[in-house]
């Protein structure tokens, strides 16, 4: 392999590596006050990114409700990524009851729950670990001199404490996460040192703990990214790529698997960690040597048994490639999955998911994959994958999909609704009926297909064999005329000379903005703007009926989304002011007439945008977006906590 060929291979490994900012800024100053050392900037930061691999962690979190099983047990019952990042890198999270922490490359820590998206620690850090009860939260920062700390933040009052702060600027630590009683700090500390020629070079490894009463410190082994197992006496790690357990009565070792950064649940009953493995493929008929990384569970007591739980898939192959690298290609997944964390609740593992893509970039998001002893059912295989479809969750979709097509997710017209309508069986084939809303923003056009699912037994309870399509009727808008377009027949419904004037703009000048049907009801929504947006209505035609009533009027606000949940009782609407150039989302509830504002949920949250994306059933899946991300929300309108908002 020529230098050109091992430049351009150090600098994919490079990008497939998440990184640790805190580590790697304080490595780069170092870096360039010894310049006069180095051999080259690149290769030296390159090698820099490598030695962080060695610098992640666990935590360590609460009591659970899985009943126990072993790992292979589990079933994969949803997948769903509900923050993006975009280009900004976030470290390894944290998560008690619904709250999440995460991270954010050199902005702070930041609080995710149902009031919003708040920072709550401003020193940068690259990772976060919460205790067991909830009440403190464990993290590592520089300190002004130079030096690595590791911190402890009381959620209770507030207040930041130094525990341990390193003894040269040599000395690092990371990992650091809390004993099951909350008494200790388990933490790698790392000794790196600047190489002869180049890079840096890892010169001590230690696994230590620091009691929090005395803080003293006690080394346990050689390693790093330790955690305790709950009643269990020990403590897992990684050590050479590889995950061992180890018993702190007698000392003994046992390999796990080969991986890295594992995360014990909170039960002390499984193990989540990245995988790291080499596999031929065929990709596009062109045999393919793959760099996989994976998502692995595994027993934390038995340590019998395993479990894959994402689905990675390779990069596509160049085209235009020359037939002679074809011969030899080598390439890595699509996704990186990495710093795999346990929910409080031992039920969901939340992972950071990075897209290698060349054309768009990387772009990071936090995924949530839940895992249960029960399997799926038929219908709820179904639900999943047209949840999946909605929220353009290919990988997940795929999960659930024996063979599935090449291409599964159109830009537009856009899902927007789903409904199980029926299931039952053909035979012995077990199949569930469903429909699939689809609308184009800014558009008078809608449809729903209905189409029949068959399904088979599979490792999660079922997958879906086979879809055939049953039936499609559309609802366009043309020229002022409202058209159903059902088995190739086209039938008008009205137009616009027919609606009540009482409920029409004063303008004359009018067009119809965004279309959609409720099935439930037989009623189609639209919009009506003046062709200068200074009026808007939002109107309802009930198709049996033939009955036409106002739901709403804004003056110089336009509308390009509405969407009408499954009973037909509620409508979400996507609003934009002309004037402040600001979005905004609102629910109105046809049975008391009321206007849910979805914005003025959030007090302290400064929102850029917020959009509806779906309606899950009878939930609406709604999505703000702030300068540090896109952050999803349901909102229930049939629950007592109908005033407040949910993360998913």
């Amino acid at each position: 392999m020529d230098e050109k060929r091992i430049e351009e291979n150090l600098n994919k490994l490079k990008d497939l590596i998440p990184v640790n900012y805190q580590l790697k800024e304080s490595l780069k100053k170092r870096f360039y006050r010894n310049r006069w050392k180095k051999m080259g900037v690149a290769i030296a930061a390159a090698a820099a990114v490598l030695l962080m691999v060695f610098s992640f962690g666990i935590k360590h979190l609460q009591d659970n409700l899985i009943t126990k099983v072993n790992a292979e047990e589990l079933k994969i019952i949803n997948q769903i990524s509900f923050i993006s990042l975009g280009k900004i890198n976030a470290g390894k999270i944290a998560e008690y009851n619904g709250t999440i922490y995460i991270p954010l490359h050199d902005k702070g820590i930041y609080k995710y729950d149902s009031k919003g998206f708040k920072k709550i620690i401003d020193k940068p850090a690259g990772e976060v670990a919460i205790s067991t009860n909830g009440t403190k939260l464990v993290f590592i920062a520089n300190t002004s001199a130079g030096k690595n700390a590791i911190y402890i933040k009381d959620l209770n009052d507030g207040k930041e404490n130094k525990i341990i702060e390193s003894k040269d600027s040599d000395t690092y630590y990371s990992d650091a996460t809390f004993s099951p009683d909350g008494n200790k700090i388990i933490y790698t500390e790392q000794v790196i040192v600047p190489r002869e020629t180049h890079g840096f070079e890892v010169k001590e490894s230690n696994i230590n703990t620091v009691d929090l009463k005395n803080l003293k410190i006690t080394k346990l082994t050689d390693g790093c990214c330790g955690s305790f197992v709950k009643n269990g006496d020990a403590i897992v790690f990684e050590r050479d790529n590889k995950i061992i357990y180890k018993n702190l009565k007698d000392s003994s070792e046992k390999i796990i698997d080969e991986g890295k950064r594992p995360s014990v649940s909170p039960n002390g009953y499984y193990i989540a960690y990245e995988k790291y493995e080499i596999k031929n493929e065929k990709v596009e008929d062109v045999n393919v040597r793959i760099n996989m990384n994976n998502i692995w569970i595994a027993d934390a007591s038995s340590l019998t048994t395993k479990k894959q739980v994402t689905l990675n898939v390779p990069k596509s192959v160049p085209p235009g490639m020359p037939k002679e690298e074809i011969q030899n290609y080598v390439t890595d997944t699509l996704y990186s999955y990495y710093w795999p964390v346990w929910s409080s609740d031992s039920r969901s593992i939340f992972v950071l998911k990075n897209l290698n893509e060349d054309i768009r970039g990387n772009t990071m998001q936090l995924m949530k994959i839940e895992l249960s002893r029960e399997e799926l059912t038929p219908e709820e295989v179904v639900k999943k994958f047209l949840q999946a479809i909605i929220v353009r969750d290919k990988d997940f979709a795929r999960v659930l999909m024996k063979n599935s097509p090449a291409i599964m997710i159109v830009s537009n017209p856009h899902p927007v609704a789903y409904e199980i309508l029926e299931s039952g069986t053909e035979g012995s084939t077990p199949y569930v009926d469903a429909s699939l809303s689809y609308e184009y923003s800014m558009n008078g056009y809608c449809s729903v297909d209905k189409s029949r699912y068959y399904l088979s037994p599979s490792e999660n309870g079922y997958i879906i064999d086979s879809i055939k399509h049953l039936e499609t009727v559309e609802f366009i808008e043309k020229k002022g005329t409202f058209y159903k377009i059902e088995n190739n027949v086209k039938t008008k419904l009205f137009d616009k000379g027919e609606i009540p004037k009482e409920i029409l703009p004063d303008n004359l000048n009018t067009h119809a903005t965004t279309l959609t049907y409720s099935p439930k009801t037989n009623t189609i929504f639209f919009t009506i703007q003046t062709d200068d947006r200074s009026q808007t209505r939002i109107i309802s035609n009930n198709i049996s009926k033939k009955e036409f009533k106002l739901i709403d009027s804004f003056e110089n606000t336009f509308i390009p989304d509405i969407k009408v949940d499954s009973s037909g009782k509620y409508l979400a609407v996507l609003a934009y002011n002309n004037t402040s150039q600001q979005s905004n989302a609102y629910v109105y509830n046809f049975k008391t007439g009321e206007r849910i504002n979805l914005k003025a949920k959030f007090k302290n949250t400064k929102i850029e945008e917020i959009s509806p994306r779906f309606w899950q059933q009878d939930k609406l899946i709604f999505q703000i977006s702030l300068k540090e991300g896109s952050l999803y929300y349901i909102y229930d309108p049939y629950k007592p906590y109908k005033d407040e908002v949910l993360i998913p």
